[in-house]
Order: C-alpha cells, then sequence, then structure tokens
C-alpha cells in the first residue's frame, strides 16, 4: 500500500465495503486488504502479485480477489498480466469471484478491457466491474 495514490485509496475502500456487503456467509467473511486499516492482514501475494483484496468464508466454500485500478493503471501490460493471473488462480475454485473497481464512469470501457484478458478457462470466476467511490 506504500506510495498508493488518494484516489486508489478510495477505490479499495469501495472495494472492500463492497464484498463485506455482498457476501455473509453463515459463519463470517474472512477479509484480508492491502489497506493501512488491515495492519499486516494483507492478502497473500499470488504468482508475484499482490491483491488489493481476498476474501472467503471459513471453512473456505468461495473465494474473491479484488483489485482496485484507475485507468492508466487498468491499462499497463503489468496490471493486465495481474488480472489474468488472479483470473487464472480463481478459475481452480470452484466458487470464485473477481471484483473490479475503477473511478467513476469507466466502468464500460474497463469491462471491455476485462473482457478482452478473460479466456474460456474463465468462465467458471463471477466478473463484476463496479464504479464510483
Amino acid at each position: 500500500m506504500s506510495g498508493e495514490t488518494r484516489a486508489h485509496t478510495l477505490l479499495v475502500e469501495r472495494l472492500i465495503a463492497h464484498v463485506q456487503a455482498k457476501h455473509r456467509p453463515p459463519r463470517g467473511l474472512l477479509v484480508l486488504a492491502d489497506h493501512h486499516s488491515f495492519g499486516s492482514n494483507r492478502p497473500q501475494q499470488i504468482a508475484g502479485y499482490t491483491p488489493d483484496l481476498f476474501a472467503s468464508d471459513l471453512p473456505a466454500t468461495f473465494e474473491v480477489i479484488g483489485e482496485a485500478k484507475t485507468m492508466a493503471d487498468l491499462q499497463s501490460d503489468r496490471s493486465q498480466r495481474q488480472i489474468r493471473t488472479f483470473l487464472d488462480y480463481l478459475s481452480l475454485r470452484p466458487q470464485a469471484s473477481f471484483y473490479l473497481v475503477v473511478p467513476p464512469f469507466q466502468r464500460q470501457r474497463s469491462a471491455a478491457i476485462l473482457d478482452m484478458l478473460r479466456v474460456p478457462a474463465h468462465s467458471n470466476v463471477l466478473v463484476e466491474v463496479i464504479d464510483g467511490v
């Protein structure tokens, strides 16, 4: 999280709130986030990339990965490799969701980029793009 912009921090906060509101399993939700309010409770790296958010119920019956991206960041090769890596990881889980939160009015363009990154192996992963702060 060090060196992140205020805009990115606000997007991560929106992502956390969205996942906590959407996923309410009976035994509770484990949420790890790359955000100062989570202290050392941060997601583990997946193939060298740290997601902004990881969530699951306990015992794990589903997994969630979330990313917050500005439009310039989303268009970078690094971010696109990162997202493909997360989708590859989630495609091996029986119940998996990937959330991408982007700045206001960027949902449609971001969804198009995300669609280009997906391959048939990712078809079992629920994907949602959220815009706004």
